[in-house]
C-alpha cells in the first residue's frame, strides 16, 4: 500500500471536492489500480474514496449554510452536487435536518471589525 499515493488523492479531494472526481481519476493520481486504491484508501484514512468526498463535500455545505447567506441551491452547485435533490437528501440523512433547517439552528454571526463599520457609517446599535 501506498501511504504517499493515499495522501496526494486525500489532498485531491480536499483541494478540488467541487470538481467532479472519478475514483478511476485518484487511483491514477495515486498510482494504483482502481480496486486497489479503493481498498487502500479506505483502510488508510477509514471511508471509500466516495464517502470521504462526499464527507468534504458537505462539511463545506454546513459551513457556508452557517456563515453565508447564499441560497441553498447555489451552496449545492457550489459544493459539486449536480441535483439539488440528492444534496438535500444526503444532506439530511447525514446531519438529520434539511439544509434550511440546519442553517436556521446553526446560523453564525459573522464578526465585523469596528474599523470597518465606523469606515461605512454603520450604526453599531443594532
Amino acid at each position: 500500500m501506498s501511504a504517499a499515493g493515499i495522501q496526494r488523492a486525500r489532498a485531491v479531494i480536499d483541494r478540488e471536492y467541487a470538481r467532479r472526481l472519478t475514483v478511476e481519476d485518484l487511483a491514477r493520481r495515486a498510482g494504483m489500480s482502481t480496486f486497489h486504491f479503493i481498498r487502500a484508501f479506505k483502510a488508510g484514512i477509514g471511508q471509500t474514496p466516495h464517502q470521504y468526498l462526499r464527507a468534504q463535500r458537505i462539511a463545506r455545505a454546513k459551513h457556508l449554510l452557517e456563515t453565508t447567506p447564499m441560497p441553498v441551491t447555489e451552496i449545492c452547485e457550489q459544493v459539486g452536487f449536480e441535483s439539488l435533490g440528492s444534496f438535500s437528501a444526503l444532506f439530511r440523512r447525514l446531519t438529520g435536518e434539511s439544509p434550511a433547517a440546519y442553517r436556521t439552528a446553526h446560523k453564525r454571526q459573522v464578526y465585523v471589525p469596528s474599523c470597518f463599520l465606523r469606515m461605512y457609517r454603520v450604526d453599531q446599535a443594532k
